[in-house]
Protein backbone atom coordinates (compact mmCIF):
# COMPACT_ATOMS: atom_id res chain seq x y z
CA UNK A 1 0.00 0.00 0.00
CA UNK A 2 2.82 2.33 0.43
CA UNK A 3 3.91 2.16 -3.14
CA UNK A 4 0.30 3.16 -4.44
CA UNK A 5 0.69 6.16 -2.10
CA UNK A 6 4.44 6.89 -3.18
CA UNK A 7 3.56 6.30 -6.77
CA UNK A 8 0.34 8.81 -6.67
CA UNK A 9 2.49 11.68 -4.62
CA UNK A 10 5.61 11.38 -6.56
CA UNK A 11 5.08 13.65 -9.45
CA UNK A 12 4.29 16.58 -7.00
CA UNK A 13 7.39 15.89 -5.40
CA UNK A 14 9.17 15.98 -8.23
CA UNK A 15 7.48 19.13 -9.54
CA UNK A 16 8.35 21.02 -6.22
CA UNK A 17 12.16 20.00 -6.09
CA UNK A 18 12.78 21.12 -9.65
CA UNK A 19 11.16 24.58 -9.33
CA UNK A 20 13.24 24.92 -5.96
CA UNK A 21 16.00 24.18 -7.80
CA UNK A 22 15.58 26.38 -10.93
CA UNK A 23 14.89 28.88 -8.34
CA UNK A 24 17.75 28.57 -6.43
CA UNK A 25 20.19 27.92 -9.72
CA UNK A 26 18.60 31.02 -11.85
CA UNK A 27 21.08 34.30 -11.80
CA UNK A 28 19.78 37.60 -11.64
CA UNK A 29 21.66 40.07 -13.40
CA UNK A 30 23.41 42.49 -10.55
CA UNK A 31 23.96 45.64 -11.70
CA UNK A 32 27.25 47.82 -10.12
CA UNK A 33 25.52 50.82 -7.73
CA UNK A 34 25.96 54.35 -9.54
CA UNK A 35 28.44 56.20 -7.68
CA UNK A 36 27.56 59.89 -7.97
CA UNK A 37 30.10 62.95 -7.25
CA UNK A 38 29.51 65.25 -4.36
CA UNK A 39 27.69 68.15 -4.68
CA UNK A 40 29.44 71.31 -4.80
CA UNK A 41 27.63 73.74 -2.68
CA UNK A 42 27.81 77.82 -4.82
CA UNK A 43 26.92 80.74 -3.26
CA UNK A 44 23.96 82.48 -3.99
CA UNK A 45 23.49 86.24 -5.86
CA UNK A 46 23.08 88.78 -3.51
CA UNK A 47 19.75 89.36 -5.62
CA UNK A 48 18.44 85.93 -4.90
CA UNK A 49 19.64 85.93 -1.01
CA UNK A 50 18.32 89.65 -0.91
CA UNK A 51 20.85 91.28 0.58
CA UNK A 52 21.69 94.61 -0.99
CA UNK A 53 25.22 95.63 -1.77
CA UNK A 54 25.13 98.95 -1.12
CA UNK A 55 23.75 98.88 2.46
CA UNK A 56 27.37 97.97 3.51
CA UNK A 57 29.62 100.18 1.76
CA UNK A 58 29.35 102.74 4.34
CA UNK A 59 30.66 100.52 6.96
CA UNK A 60 33.04 98.83 4.86
CA UNK A 61 34.24 102.57 4.49
CA UNK A 62 34.76 103.60 8.20
CA UNK A 63 36.74 99.87 8.67
CA UNK A 64 39.04 100.35 6.12
CA UNK A 65 39.40 104.46 7.19
CA UNK A 66 40.04 103.05 10.72
CA UNK A 67 42.34 100.27 9.78
CA UNK A 68 44.97 103.04 7.68
CA UNK A 69 44.49 105.57 10.24
CA UNK A 70 45.50 102.77 12.82
CA UNK A 71 48.40 101.71 10.19
CA UNK A 72 49.73 105.44 9.62
CA UNK A 73 49.69 105.29 13.70
CA UNK A 74 51.71 102.76 14.30
CA UNK A 75 54.50 103.46 11.43
CA UNK A 76 56.42 104.96 13.99
CA UNK A 77 56.45 102.81 16.70
CA UNK A 78 59.74 100.38 17.11
CA UNK A 79 58.37 96.41 17.86
CA UNK A 80 59.18 95.07 21.70
CA UNK A 81 61.31 92.21 20.10
CA UNK A 82 64.82 92.23 18.69
CA UNK A 83 64.02 89.60 16.16
CA UNK A 84 60.96 91.16 14.32
CA UNK A 85 60.84 92.07 11.11
CA UNK A 86 61.63 95.94 10.54
CA UNK A 87 58.79 98.01 11.36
Amino acid sequence: MSTKAALRFWPAVAVLSLLSATGCASNTLTTSPVIGTKPVATPLPASVSRIDPQSSQPWLLEVESFLSEADSLLKGETTKCSFCSTP
